[in-house]
């Protein structure tokens, strides 16, 4: 072996055999675990910790006999019993060595805590004697007790059992006998108990079988007034039936009633047209007869009862309420459904929507008796009508205004449908009237009943339409269509602005006034005060005219026209005050803001008869404008194909709202109506409004 092999094997003896020192040099064991005791102070005896109050000795490893987990072996360890005697040794405390003994012992001292004093609770016995007393039979096994090794017989009904030597027996003879004794004792007092019992219960059921008679006296009344009715008319029924229920106030008598209603009403039915004649009466009887034909509750809660008196008051609760389940129709639900709703949901598909009063009588009239899933079923097919007619109406043409046939619908539609700002009725129809304010001849004048619009708007959401749709228009129209002739005035321009006063508030048409006439009208006044034969009362005439009537005083006093006329008697002031140098040195009015139109004549004292210059035609936009309008406003792009329908002819077009001109939605343009192809079946084509439904195929939606 080599030198290097040696001196590897001596090193590793010398570590092995090196001990460890504690501070004081007593000798330890070696190993790791030694070293790190002896680095913290451990000197080798005693409990672990730098005072040696650990534990002492190792943990004791326990084996379980079974696989139970931690916790199953429930006595201690002999280890750990020591440890723990000695640590009480050390505390001046008593050890106890189970753990029922502990638990016995931390008992003990809560109770002393306490100042209490755990003293069992005993159950009083009785003898023979006294059970006998109280009427119960002992039986022969139980009334002497024979001693076996003796043989003599000692009987029982003078003893006391309830000491633990009062039988001269061995203790578990006394303990069966007392037990059985026992038994048969609580067997007495439950019976006693039952017995006594008895009587209430008899009084209960007794009261239950005279309800019961009462209740079979009440349905043979009922059963004899309703059978009494079956043959009677339509008004004797119904008095009969008020009469019944002022009889029987609480009882539910939807079902015998409607019985006894349904053939009379389906008679009336059958031959009934309800846009001729509604049916009032009827309708009448049902809201006066509303507490008989209706349920007035659709749960019933079952119960257990303990004693049969309980269920005699539950039972008498439960006979006012009627057994209508949630989720199903009362008689008088299911008599409208089957008998009421096909009469009236035929008659309003024959319906014309724009006579709308026979309809709107007769859903008024119907409306507080009928149940509320009928009443929306209705509603539901008037409002689809009200839509498609809403589709179908173009305002440019100023045919019959739909609010001839919707204002009058309004309280019985949805909010949903009154909402401007939505998708409903009236949110279709304020677009319809936009479009129309973009697009049609002002001359002929407002749109019919734009006033009942404002209602329906809204003010606030009424003026916001007319200021943004019309006013510009207004003000386009008086710029370029009025002309200042005094020699022979032209008033159409200005009479279509005011034609609109109604709609468009005095302070509006005053502000256009400023803007769009008196520039025309100053300019006129300048050039008339700056030639040389100028006569001033024939000026002031003229203005005096123009002030007096035709402007009239509700707009003469409004601000921006008071300001204008005050410029113009300022301008003749001044060239009174030049005299003759106002030809060449009268100052140009400051409200002038718009030139003169070259073909203004230039006026004088003798006034030149040069015909009025005829107001250009306005064209009457089309429905394609109406359309192209409608993608503008949307970000949507109308795109033409270069191809033509199959069956009419007619040019198609993609309207999308990508920036690359694909996808959307194809559609051609026929009369008023936009035609778009269906994306699942290309084969069909569908009219489609210029809404939200519009929108989301353009996006692909």
């Amino acid at each position: 072996m080599d030198d290097g092999a040696k001196r590897k094997r001596s090193f590793r003896q010398e570590v092995n055999n090196k001990k460890a020192k504690t501070s004081d040099g007593s000798a330890l064991k070696s190993g790791f675990g030694a070293k790190m005791l002896a680095k913290m102070g451990y000197k080798g005896e005693g409990g672990l910790g730098k005072e040696g109050a650990g534990i002492a000795e190792p943990i004791q490893v326990v084996m379980r006999g079974t696989k139970g987990g931690v916790g199953i072996v429930a006595e201690k360890s002999e280890q750990q019993k020591r440890e723990e005697r000695k640590k009480a040794e050390a505390n001046g405390e008593k050890y106890v060595d189970t753990s029922e003994e502990e638990r016995e012992e931390r008992k003990r001292k809560k109770a002393k805590a306490r100042g209490e004093a755990r003293t069992p609770t005993v159950r009083p016995k009785k003898t023979l004697f006294e059970l006998e007393a109280a009427g119960m039979h002992v039986p022969l096994a139980l009334q002497s007790i024979i001693d076996a090794t003796t043989g003599t017989s000692t009987p029982t009904s003078g003893l006391s059992l309830r000491g633990p030597n009062v039988v001269p027996f061995e203790s578990s003879l006394q303990a069966r006998v007392r037990r059985d004794l026992n038994s048969f004792s609580e067997a007495f007092e439950e019976l006693d108990i039952e017995s006594k019992a008895i009587a209430p219960q008899e009084w209960a059921l007794d009261e239950e079988l005279g309800a019961l008679e009462k209740q079979i006296d009440e349905l043979e009344d009922i059963k004899a007034r309703l059978e009494s009715l079956r043959t009677g008319t339509f008004d004797s029924i119904c008095n009969g039936l008020k009469s019944l229920r002022a009889a029987y106030p609480s009882k539910p008598l939807h079902r015998e009633s409607i019985a006894i209603i349904h053939p009379h009403f389906s008679k009336a039915i059958a031959s009934w047209s309800p846009l001729d004649d509604a049916l009032e009466f009827i309708a009448a009887s049902f809201s006066e007869l509303a507490n008989i034909i209706l349920p007035r509750s659709r749960r019933v809660t079952s119960q257990a009862y303990t004693y049969p008196s309980e269920a005699l008051v539950s039972r008498a609760d439960i006979d006012q309420v009627d057994t209508i389940k949630r989720g199903t129709t009362s008689s008088y639900e299911t008599m409208m459904l089957r008998l009421w709703l096909p009469a009236v949901s035929s008659a309003v598909t024959q319906w014309d929507v724009k006579d709308p009063h026979p309809m709107v009588h007769l859903v008024d009239t119907w409306s507080p008796v009928l149940p509320p899933f009928v009443a929306k079923r209705v509603l539901d097919q008037i409002t689809r009508k009200l839509s498609t007619s809403i589709h179908e109406w173009n305002p440019r043409k100023f045919k019959k205004s739909p609010h001839t046939w919707i204002v009058e619908w309004l309280p019985f539609l949805k909010s949903a449908d009154l909402d401007p700002k939505g998708s409903g009725l009236v949110a279709e129809i304020k677009r319809k009237i936009r479009h129309a304010l973009h697009s049609m001849d002002l001359s002929r004048g407002p749109l019919p009943g734009m006033e009942q619009w404002r209602k329906v708007f809204g003010k606030e959401e009424f003026d916001r339409l007319i200021t943004s749709h019309l006013v510009p228009r207004l003000a386009t129209h008086l710029r370029d269509n009025f002309e200042i002739n005094p020699a022979e005035q032209d008033l159409a321009a200005l009479e279509t602005v005011f034609a609109w006063k109604g709609l468009v508030s005095n302070q509006v048409v005053g502000e256009l006034l400023h803007a769009q006439f008196f520039p025309k009208f100053l300019d006129i006044i300048h050039q008339w005060l700056s030639s040389e034969e100028v006569v001033f009362k024939e000026v002031e005439g003229w203005i005096a005219w123009w002030r007096d009537e035709i402007l009239r005083d509700e707009i003469n006093s409004l601000p921006p026209v008071e300001s204008g006329w005050n410029e113009a008697y300022t301008l003749i002031n001044q060239a009174l005050d030049l005299g003759d140098a106002r030809t060449t040195d009268l100052p140009v009015p400051r409200a002038r803001g718009t030139a003169a139109s070259p073909q203004t004549p230039q006026f004088s004292q003798s006034v030149n008869k040069e015909p009025p210059k005829p107001a250009p035609v306005v064209e009457e936009a089309t429905f394609k404008d109406v359309v192209e309008e409608f993608c503008a406003e949307e970000n949507l792009l109308l795109i033409p194909l270069r191809e033509a329908h199959e069956v009419t002819g007619l040019p198609l077009f993609r309207i999308t709202a990508s920036a690359t001109g694909r996808g959307g939605a194809v559609a051609y343009l026929k009369g008023d109506v936009l035609w778009v192809q269906n994306k699942k079946d290309k084969s069909i084509w569908e009219p489609t409004g210029l809404d939200e439904g519009l929108v989301a195929k353009a996006e692909g939606r």
